[in-house]
C-alpha cells in the first residue's frame, strides 16, 4: 500500500509539473506550492515540486526565500537514504541558486552532483554547452577548487571542443599548472569578464597546481626543490616562492617545510587529484621506477646474505 501511495504522489507531482507550464506565470507558484501540500507526506514528490518553485522564485528576484528552502529540502534529499530522480532536482536548483549568488565553489560542487543524477541524453546540444562553460568557469574561479580531473573526464565537456574549445584547453593547462599555456591563451579568456577581473587570482591558482603538478611529477625520494627551480617552473621571481610554497601549505595542497639559509623547500605530501592519461602515465613510470629499485634492494641484500653467515 505504502509503494502503490508513494508512486500515485510522484505521478501526480509529475503531471501536477507538466499542467503548470501552461498556468500565467503571476499564478503559477501559488499553484505549485498548493500542490506541495497535498503531497506533503511523500519527500520524492514534495523535492521535486519545491525544486521547482524555488526555481521560479530565483528567476522572480526572491533569491534570500530560496536559501531557507534549500536548506529544508537538502534534509528531505539526505533522508532518502538513496541516489533517486528526485537528486538532480535538488542539485539543479541548488547550482543555480549559488550560480545567482557567485558562490564558485558550491555551484561547481553541485552541478558535478547535478550530473551525477541525470541522463545527459536528456539535455539538449545548447543545454549541454552552457552547463560545460559554467561549470568550467566556476572550476576556473573556485578558491577552492585545485582538482580538475573529475571535470576534464566527464563527457559534458566534449560539447564544448568544438563551440568553445579555448576554456577546454585552458583547463587541461590549469590541471598542470601550465603557466606559459595560460598566458599563451590570455588573448581569449580576457574576453571572458569574470576571468578578466580575476586576472591576478588565476595566476596565483595556476602556479599554485604548477607547484602541485612539480611535486607530484618528483620521486619521494627527491622532493627537496631548490627555489630556483620552483620559479622557473611556476614562472615566479625566486622572492616570491616562499610565499607560494606558505600558501599552498595554508590550504593543504602540499605538506613540508621551508628551509630559508638554503633557499630549498622540502615537501613531502602532495593532496590527491583524479589525474588524466599523462599524469596516470608518469605514475605508472615512477611505479615501475620503484618496483626496480626494490629489486635491485632485494638483490644486494641476497648477496651480503653469506657475508653475513660467515661473520
Amino acid at each position: 500500500k505504502q509503494w502503490y501511495q508513494r508512486r500515485v504522489a510522484i505521478t501526480a507531482g509529475n503531471i501536477g509539473l507538466i499542467v503548470s507550464e501552461d498556468i500565467p506565470a503571476g499564478e503559477r507558484l501559488e499553484f505549485l506550492e498548493a500542490l506541495s501540500k497535498k503531497v506533503s507526506n511523500h519527500p520524492e514528490a514534495k523535492i521535486r515540486i519545491m525544486a521547482k518553485v524555488g526555481s521560479l522564485k530565483i528567476d522572480q528576484g526572491q533569491v534570500e526565500e530560496v536559501q531557507e528552502l534549500i536548506k529544508t529540502l537538502e534534509e528531505l534529499v539526505n533522508s532518502l537514504g538513496e541516489i533517486t530522480p528526485v537528486h538532480g532536482a535538488f542539485y539543479e536548483l541548488s547550482a543555480k541558486f549559488y550560480k545567482v549568488k557567485g558562490d564558485y565553489n558550491s555551484f561547481y560542487r553541485d552541478s558535478l552532483r547535478y550530473l551525477g543524477c541525470i541522463d545527459l541524453d536528456d539535455l539538449t546540444s545548447k543545454q549541454k554547452q552552457e552547463h560545460a562553460f559554467h561549470i568550467g568557469l566556476s572550476a576556473l574561479l573556485g578558491d577552492k577548487v585545485y582538482n580538475f580531473g573529475e571535470l576534464l573526464a566527464h563527457p559534458l565537456l566534449e560539447s564544448l571542443k568544438i563551440a568553445c574549445p579555448w576554456i577546454v584547453e585552458l583547463l587541461l593547462a590549469f590541471n598542470r599548472g601550465d603557466m606559459n599555456k595560460l598566458e599563451q591563451l590570455q588573448p581569449q579568456w580576457s574576453q571572458q569578464p569574470d576571468l578578466a577581473r580575476n586576472e591576478v587570482a588565476l595566476k596565483q591558482k595556476c602556479a599554485l597546481l604548477g607547484l602541485m603538478e612539480l611535486t607530484f611529477n618528483k620521486a619521494s625520494s627527491s622532493r627537496s626543490i631548490p627555489f630556483s627551480e620552483v620559479a622557473a617552473a611556476v614562472k615566479l621571481p625566486v622572492d616570491e616562492v616562499e610565499l607560494l610554497v606558505m600558501k599552498a601549505i595554508s590550504l593543504n595542497l602540499v605538506r613540508g617545510s621551508i628551509d630559508e639559509c638554503d633557499k630549498v623547500v622540502n615537501l613531502t605530501w602532495v593532496q590527491p587529484r583524479v589525474l588524466d592519461l599523462s599524469q596516470i602515465k608518469e605514475m605508472n613510470k615512477r611505479i615501475i621506477e620503484w618496483a626496480e629499485s626494490v629489486e635491485k634492494t632485494v638483490q644486494d641484500v641476497e648477496r651480503q646474505i653469506p657475508e653475513l653467515l660467515c661473520n
